[in-house]
């Protein structure tokens, strides 16, 4: 195979995420003590960077890297750029989040936020792979930059086991994942996903062939982990609370995205065919949904812990996600589209959420900082931040007239056009459980008087943790009101995986 210059061009934004981890690196390195406050404001330069290029891509042919159309490791394509747009988006914001916080936690270094660059080029890789062994690559270089992420809080005890608790798990599911690919590769002497439907293509039944729906079965066992779907989502809770808040945020969006992107390639492009000649996996899929939006409200529910809320309110929503999948697996091109959309709500609604309670953790950690109680009277002190969170709260619950309503509405179109009339149904009544416990924060901000156990922060939000908030709460209302530009894109990226 020969490859020239010019077939890299594609991924040159990637190429810019890459030296702006390094450079971050060498920063830290040679800087003087005194003069590593930039480290923050070099991550968005980078990302914006790349994000420009992307954008001035998007409408630019697929690329097919490092092999031949079709089965090529790295398919740059509509999918890819949008996907990628959306993950340095989400970096972005969380980058943002994250100076005040750092410094404040203690560690304020330049591989804080040379991690985060590295974990987009792994998802950035996830979401272009176009064979199991690529997909494999990125998921592992985005795992160990996030495992790395989560036990930077060395200070609280509950860093460190966070971090251990997930690398485990991960290690565990990274198992199923890699058996998976080779069950696959021994049925078909393939790994390009072009190749998995082959005996559907050729007319034989999947079920005709066991070895090949258990490795789907496995690799369906390994997405589930990544996006903390029951009952692979045991390590979500303990994970997101002793993580930097900031990384909470970005895990519960960034890994959760780029997990189901890569999920929604593998489904529509590797199981096209596969669907209705085997409907068992399709039903794994759909046990899987129901279970996860039911047992993550239902956890959600009975927490005391704003963080662990939001961490089981983030498995439910992967159940939400997931039936969107199935549909798309039944061949609704709109499915596929409706979960782009909602991925890309969802990472701005969760990230603002997380970014008030970057702002209002306290110094000393713990538990007791992030119980209901503590944020009493947070709506009275901080009017924009009360409102922030409200918003984001009314959002994350499917209200008008945000973009969680608009998402969910599409996703749950989508599933009836697919004849899913009871996910709809589990979908709408774990929304409605929802409301309750997103509401729970809304009273404490503004119907409780005496904050428990002690003060709230006086002082305002930084200037980047501000920006952070602002462009977080614009998308979930532009996304709400005016979603016509992002859905055009989404289905423009839809549809070039079927070219």
């Amino acid at each position: 195979m020969s490859m020239t210059a010019s077939d890299l061009l594609p991924l040159v934004p990637i190429g810019v995420l890459c030296a702006t981890a390094v450079l971050l690196l060498m920063y830290e390195v040679f800087s003087e003590q005194s003069g590593r406050g930039y480290a923050a404001q070099l991550t968005v330069v980078g990302l914006g960077l790349a994000m420009l290029l992307l954008v001035g891509d998007l409408d630019a042919p697929t690329a097919f890297v490092f092999g031949p159309p079709k089965t090529a490791p790295l398919i740059v394509d509509a999918f890819a750029r949008v996907a990628m747009l959306l993950l340095m988006t989400g970096a972005l914001v969380a980058t943002l989040l994250s100076p005040a916080y750092a410094e404040r936690a203690g560690h304020a270094h330049g591989e804080y936020y040379a991690l985060i660059v590295f974990s987009v080029v792994g998802m950035a890789v996830m979401v272009m792979a176009g064979d199991l062994f690529t997909l494999f690559l990125g998921l592992e270089t985005m795992s160990i930059a996030v495992y790395a992420l989560t036990g930077l809080r060395g200070k609280d005890p509950r860093s460190p086991e966070a971090a251990l608790k997930y690398f485990l798990m991960g290690a565990f599911a990274t198992g199923f994942l890699l058996f998976g690919i080779t069950l696959v590769y021994g049925a078909t002497g393939s790994v390009a996903l072009t190749d998995l439907h082959l005996n559907a293509r050729e007319g034989a039944a999947l079920a005709d062939f066991p070895m090949l729906t258990m490795g789907i079965v496995l690799l369906l066992v390994g997405f589930g982990f990544k996006v903390a779907a029951v009952p692979f989502h045991m390590w979500a809770p303990d994970t997101y609370e002793g993580a930097p808040t900031p990384i909470a945020g970005f895990m519960a969006v960034g890994v959760k995205a780029a997990a189901f992107i890569a999920l929604l390639r593998f489904v529509i492009v590797g199981l096209k065919d596969a669907a209705i000649d085997d409907a068992g996996w399709l039903a794994m899929l759909s046990v899987m949904a129901v279970v996860t939006i039911i047992v993550g409200n239902a956890m959600a529910l009975v927490q005391t812990n704003v963080k662990r809320m939001l961490a089981y309110s983030s498995v439910s929503h992967a159940g939400y996600a997931l039936i969107g999948v199935v549909a798309a697996a039944k061949g609704v091109q709109d499915a596929g589209v409706a979960v782009l959309f909602y991925l890309t709500v969802y990472t701005f609604m969760t990230l603002g959420a997380f970014g008030v309670l970057t702002f209002l953790e306290r110094k000393d950690g713990g538990f007791e900082s992030e119980r209901f109680g503590a944020f009493a009277g947070i709506g009275f002190k901080h009017p924009a931040l009360g409102a922030a969170m409200s918003l984001f709260m009314v959002a994350l619950a499917g209200l008008p007239p945000t973009g969680g309503f608009f998402g969910k509405l599409y996703l749950f179109s989508a599933a009836l056009e697919a004849g899913d009339l009871g996910l709809v149904l589990v979908g709408v009544f774990g929304s409605i459980v929802s409301v309750y416990y997103y509401l729970r924060v809304i009273v404490a901000f503004y119907m409780r008087d005496h904050a428990d156990p002690g003060p709230t922060p006086t002082a305002s939000p930084s200037a980047l943790l501000a920006a952070g908030l602002a462009i977080s709460a614009f998308f979930v209302i532009q996304l709400g009101v005016f979603p016509s530009r992002w859905i055009g894109l989404t289905e423009a990226a839809i549809a070039s995986l079927a070219s």
